[in-house]
């Protein structure tokens, strides 16, 4: 059976508080919105249709990557209007129509495969998802004959105090064959509380018909909780993030802390790798086989090889780094920057727009930035490429081999040549030529006395 999915995302999201559109408000660094039209596209449909209305512009140019066609929604008579909307984009499709909400993001392809299978295999008209809460307040409730049928679906604001009692909820999630959706939204009224046209009422009308209902009872009811709050925005969060960590771990990853450990759903990990309690991993990033990052450890668009170790409160971001490189605590690693095997960046050093050789040493404090520095390198305490004239950036080059001394300043452009040495403290202006010692510093000179002069003299009475 052929698929299309509508996917309403029209709301203002009022709960929220917010001047930012609901559908965009990010869960693991990534918009609600992604998660459900990921989902959609993993689907396989013949077509997306994206419903939007507040703030249209907005949520249009977040999402202008996914294949699918954008309808308005305007103005914005609820949900069942929100879905007639997207006829005229529909009109030449046949099949299963299924139609999700953009801030329900947590519902897993595996669940939505199994609705729709579930759907086909009961030749329904109208199905839905439905689940078991403890507190419903908010939520359409699922009203059933002593048989167990469906009798129809009220919103809580249109329910009784009896029927406010029920804890099986709509989850707001269906599938409706093509040939009954447009003339079931033909069905739908306003005569409610909100005086909006409900989608949900699409099941009472085909009850009425007589036609195939069913309702898909899911056991988890946190896979398809809505975001309508910043608590609940939160608790989506939870849910994802969870799931996210569970699957890693089953890969083999070992997660100390699950709850403290943040992994985007794009993030890839190697076996073996052990991730610290209070980690952050996120957008593109790769890591390899045997890692141990952590704790308190940020990476974000980064290559991470096998063998890595990334100690404490090091801050990675658009970076490279490959096989048994050591590095932290307290790292600072910026976009571009290249770390080569085995080499080890130590504690409060930054590194910007710069490639580390083989086995090279950047063992404390020291800031290299516009940098290409190559194998067997050590660089010393408190060295710093003066990479900025205040106009234009320059590159230092630092060949093979070369030892450069504690509290060098290297003001670039300068090459220093293969094996060549910086004493400490030494200004660095001109190239240093290969297995050179280059010296620069003031004479020192000695007052004898200083201290009995410098002592304050009594003064006389």
């Amino acid at each position: 059976m052929s698929l299309a999915v509508i996917i309403l995302a029209a709301g203002k999201g009022v709960r929220m508080n917010s001047e930012f559109p609901k559908v965009l408000h990010p869960i693991l660094k990534k918009p609600m919105l992604r998660y459900v039209l990921d989902a959609a596209q993993e689907m396989k449909p013949d077509k997306i249709v994206l419903v939007l209305g507040h703030d249209s512009e907005l949520v249009k140019e977040s999402v202008l990557d996914y294949p699918m066609e954008i309808v308005i929604q305007e103005p914005q008579l609820g949900t069942g209007h929100a879905v007639s909307c997207c006829e005229e984009a529909l009109r030449d499709f046949s099949g299963d129509i299924l139609i999700l909400s953009g801030d329900v993001p947590a519902t897993s392809v595996l669940t939505l495969r199994e609705f729709t299978d579930s759907h086909a295999k009961n030749v329904a008209d109208v199905s839905f998802i439905s689940t078991l809460v403890e507190n419903p307040d908010g939520y359409g409730r699922v009203l059933r004959n002593a048989e167990g049928e469906v009798l129809r679906i009220v919103e809580h604001k249109d329910a009784t105090a009896e029927e406010r009692r029920e804890k099986e909820i709509n989850a707001g999630i269906y599938c409706v064959n093509s040939s009954f959706l447009w003339e079931g939204l033909g069905g739908l009224d306003s005569e409610n509380r909100q005086g909006e046209y409900y989608l949900p009422g699409i099941i009472n009308f085909c009850v009425s018909r007589k036609c195939g209902v069913q309702a898909f009872t899911l056991a988890d009811s946190k896979e398809v909780s809505g975001v309508n709050s910043r608590e609940q925005l939160g608790e989506a969060e939870k849910t994802i993030r969870r799931e996210i960590n569970r699957r890693h771990m089953e890969n083999g990853v070992t997660i100390e802390d699950p709850e403290t450990t943040y992994i985007s759903g794009s993030v890839s990990i190697g076996k073996d790798t052990t991730v610290c309690p209070n980690t952050y991993i996120y957008g593109e990033t790769r890591i390899g086989d045997g890692c141990r990052l952590g704790p308190s450890v940020y990476i974000e668009d980064s290559r991470i090889g096998d063998n890595v170790e990334i100690r404490f409160s090091s801050y990675l971001t658009g970076c490279e780094v490959e096989d048994g490189v050591v590095m932290g605590p307290f790292c600072h690693l910026r976009p571009e920057a290249k770390i080569k095997d085995g080499a080890k960046i130590g504690n409060f050093v930054e590194i910007k727009k710069s490639e580390i050789g083989v086995g090279s040493k950047v063992p404390h404090l020291s800031y290299v930035g516009d940098a290409d520095i190559g194998a067997g390198v050590n660089i010393g305490a408190g060295t710093i490429t003066c990479n900025y004239d205040g106009v234009n950036k320059h590159r230092t080059i630092v060949e093979d081999g070369a030892f450069i001394g504690s509290d060098t300043m290297l003001v670039a452009p300068v090459k220093v040549g293969k094996e060549a040495t910086t004493a400490a403290g030494s200004t660095i202006t001109r190239d240093v030529s290969s297995g050179a010692l280059a010296i620069e510093r003031a004479a020192q000179k000695e007052i004898k006395g200083w201290a009995e002069r410098k002592r304050p003299k009594k003064e006389k009475s």
